[in-house]
């Protein structure tokens, strides 16, 4: 099993890259031990790697969701 990766902003504090270790680690229902790093491309938000499962909750991903349901109307 792949080590958990989790990626922030520049800038992000310790204290959020906990909160949302431990909101994984209560849906999963283990501890986990992410690799942490840091992206400068990303405005805001977090991409996680889990088991192979992607969550990405960056904002770009959330704008891209917009536009494809603006373009769909």
């Amino acid at each position: 099993m792949k080590k958990p990766k989790l990626t922030l902003p520049d800038g992000a504090d310790r204290g959020t890259a906990d909160y949302i270790i431990s909101s994984f680690e209560e849906l999963f229902g283990r501890p986990l031990d992410f690799e942490i790093k840091t992206d400068s491309s990303l405005l805001g938000g977090f991409v996680a790697e889990i088991d192979g499962c992607v969550f990405d909750s960056s904002v770009s991903s959330k704008l891209a969701d917009i536009r494809r349901i603006l373009m769909k109307n």
